[in-house]
């Protein structure tokens, strides 16, 4: 995991809600936040709330790196829930 985290320069996973790491995922499969939003039920605003304390949690500023964040995570997803 740390080598994995150092290439994409990710810090140990933060606690994410399980909202969150539904999202995370979606943005990993390549989904806009509408396909998101009727995925999950919820409305895209909705979405893009979530995305902006994701992005926040991860300390990145782009859905790239929310990606890249994605793919270290999954190495090791014990931290990743509240």
């Amino acid at each position: 995991m740390a080598a994995i985290a150092k290439k994409y320069r990710v810090t140990p996973a933060p606690p994410l809600t399980p909202r969150q790491v539904r999202i995370m995922q979606g943005v990993h499969s390549g989904l806009l936040n509408k396909q998101i939003a009727y995925d999950l039920g919820i409305a895209e605003s909705t979405v893009k709330a979530h995305m902006t304390q994701l992005m926040r949690r991860l300390q990145v500023s782009n859905r790239a790196q929310v990606a890249q964040a994605a793919r270290a995570i999954a190495a090791s997803p014990a931290r990743l829930y509240d």
